[in-house]
């Protein structure tokens, strides 16, 4: 298959980016920068662009400016990124004939996306957290934890660009990732893992009731 890769030169799309080139599949990268952090946000895509062009990889990028998007939207600006980049992955899929899209998304997003959605009352569909594959979209990194990923990155030495608002507690997924889950684990370390198990039982069980 045809494989087109979300790269936004973070960890967990270097990472994901590396295990495709070590399996040397037949891979296209999209970037998108979101002028959302001044020349940082430009730095990131000469890096994705550079790493692509040293190793022949096909690049495709876009700009956006997401706030603007989201104040016409009346939307926050994390949903508003998510439909750009979305909506424009769609368009480079058809015209470049990929067969699927590929997100970094890992096992510990999996767990902060089901506390997220249980905090806005989404139900079971909600708590199932984050699907493998819908559609053309496939998370082949959904069976492995960020601290997993870490040290894969630290063992093959993969460089990657480090994204300083996922530090800020100002919006609800970090605060999840840095105030409720670390207090979950210190009741269950495994708690990715766990969860896992759980997700399958509530897909199961979602299936049942809609059958």
């Amino acid at each position: 298959d045809k494989l087109l890769v979300a790269v936004s030169g973070g960890k967990d799309s270097m990472v994901l980016l590396n295990l495709l080139q070590r399996g040397k599949f037949n891979i296209g990268v999209a970037h998108v920068n979101f002028k959302l952090r001044g020349n940082d946000s430009n730095k990131d895509e000469s890096f994705v662009k550079t790493y692509c062009e040293q190793r022949k990889i096909s690049f495709f990028t876009t700009t956006f400016d997401t706030k603007k998007y989201a104040k016409e939207n009346g939307i926050s600006t994390q949903m508003a990124a998510r439909d750009l980049r979305y909506d424009w992955f769609e368009e480079v899929l058809s015209e470049n004939n990929f067969d699927y899209l590929l997100t970094a998304h890992h096992a510990s997003d999996n767990v902060e996306t089901a506390l997220l959605n249980l905090t806005r009352g989404t139900g079971i569909a909600g708590f199932t957290g984050i699907s493998a594959k819908k559609d053309l979209l496939v998370r082949p990194l959904l069976f492995i934890t960020r601290s997993e990923i870490d040290a894969y990155a630290t063992e093959q030495n993969i460089q990657w660009r480090e994204d300083s608002s996922n530090a800020s507690t100002d919006y609800a997924r970090n605060m999840i990732r840095h105030e409720v889950i670390p207090k979950l684990k210190t009741l269950n370390p495994n708690l990715e893992h766990t969860f896992q198990r759980t997700t399958l039982r509530l897909k199961a069980t979602e299936f049942a009731w809609n059958t």
